[in-house]
């Protein structure tokens, strides 16, 4: 019996090296996080939204602790309720730092028995140290179908099981220095001590694919569930606990068209355990300056200089009492995008349904592209198109009009001139590639 169970565990060893693409960036993470000798006193947990957004080096200083990001690619909140307790059961704990990316607790992503949001779950199952504690995160993460696959990694990738190419390349990547030195670089980015993502990267294209429906922001029931969960583990343990929401790029909230209907969910609840709860997207922009595309490496992500600005104001909000920072924020986003500067950040863009299009609309016009900007009745824009191989033609004069349509194959280019309403002089221009 023992042989065969040795056997059967060398066997899992092997396949898992030939044929298991491993997540690099929670290895990596995981890796660092048990090797820790210092306790870690604050604790971040989340998306990629906090490992590019909190820089640690920035906070030990502020703040006189040692703080980690313990955050994965799409971390549900039931990841983080597992995470949590697993950074509990290592370190004595003083404050967690709860960020609630809307993707992550909305639409299918936050039905956590979803598919996509199983398989995101492995990033974290995958490299938790065995425990009781790891047995009850993989039982309840998986529905029964998935046991296989989140148990035994290399039979996600059964397709590949006879392709010579795809082993050679897995044996490659785990043969190489940086596999074994736990060494995350890749072009402008890098790994960097206590779970931050450090990159020059910056946002030059501001057109950003819807990711949500209005309807569907709102927090799912599932969300809701872990979200109490954690606050309810952490009174009961005596940990403080700050719920936030790190800033995007305008045009990614803007695209929502429903902000303030998944915020007002966090409020809530926020409100019925007596916990703070920031949203940074609602900061004023005299506070927080951070809506201009060089801090940010894409829509949703800060970049290093990004997160250097975000990480100093953080320190400063938290630390103070949370009714001495009313003055930082809106009280919605709609009062935001009524009350900021005028200003043009980009555009967002869906694929139309077939039942969205009205009389008379082109069938072939079906990607809806939106400019994202303040002070919807003060400012009007000017929109010209160049087609790839086409030439220039003015789509639509000065108007306080926002949307329009493109087809959907076409590739090309979109010059947006705005001014202030009233027929003043131009503003500012953006030139966005589609």
């Amino acid at each position: 019996m023992l042989t065969t169970a040795l056997f059967f565990l060398a066997g899992t060893k092997l396949l898992n090296y030939l044929y298991w693409q491993e997540e690099d960036w929670e290895r990596i993470l995981f890796h660092h996080f048990y090797e820790q000798k210092e306790n870690i006193d604050c604790v971040y947990l989340g998306s990629s939204h906090v490992f590019c957004a909190f820089d640690p080096e920035i906070l030990d200083e502020k703040n006189g602790k040692n703080n980690f990001n313990l955050a994965t690619s799409g971390q549900s909140l039931m990841g983080s309720y597992y995470l949590l307790r697993e950074a509990d059961r290592y370190n004595e704990i003083e404050t967690v730092y709860l960020e609630l990316y809307y993707t992550c607790s909305t639409g299918g992503q936050g039905n956590y028995r979803e598919k996509e949001s199983v398989q995101i779950s492995w990033r974290i199952t995958d490299y938790m140290r065995m425990s009781p504690l790891k047995l009850d995160a993989f039982f309840h993460m998986n529905p029964k179908e998935y046991y296989v696959d989140a148990a035994f990694p290399y039979v996600r990738y059964r397709a590949h099981l006879t392709e010579k190419d795809w082993m050679k390349d897995r044996v490659n990547n785990k043969s190489s220095g940086n596999y074994k030195k736990y060494i995350y670089v890749d072009g402008l980015t890098e790994y960097r001590d206590k779970g931050y993502y450090a990159t020059s990267m910056e946002l030059t294209n501001p057109l950003f694919v819807r990711e949500r429906n209005p309807e569907d922001m709102y927090l799912t029931k599932d969300a809701e569930k872990y979200l109490r969960k954690i606050i309810e583990y952490c009174q009961k343990k005596g940990i403080r606990i700050v719920l936030c929401t790190n800033p995007m790029y305008e045009i990614q909230p803007a695209s929502t068209e429903n902000y303030d209907n998944y915020a007002d969910g966090i409020r809530k609840v926020a409100a019925e355990y007596g916990v703070p709860y920031y949203d940074f997207n609602m900061v004023r922009g005299e506070c927080l300056p951070i809506q201009k595309p060089e801090y940010f490496m894409d829509a949703g992500h800060l970049n290093s200089k990004g997160a250097a600005l975000y990480s100093n104001f953080f320190h400063r909000v938290v630390s103070a009492p949370e009714e001495e920072n009313s003055e930082y924020f809106y009280s919605s986003y709609q009062e935001k995008m009524e009350k900021e500067k005028p200003e043009v950040y980009g555009l967002y863009c869906y694929l139309m349904e077939e039942a969205e299009l009205q009389p008379g609309d082109e069938p072939d016009r079906n990607l809806k592209m939106t400019i994202a900007a303040t002070r919807k009745d003060n400012i009007e824009c000017q929109i010209f198109l160049t087609p790839e191989g086409g030439e220039t033609h003015m789509f639509q004069d000065f108007s306080e009009n926002r949307e329009f349509c493109v087809p959907a194959q076409e590739h090309g280019s979109c010059e947006i001139i705005w001014r202030e309403t009233g027929g003043g002089t131009e503003a500012g221009s953006l030139e966005i590639s589609y």
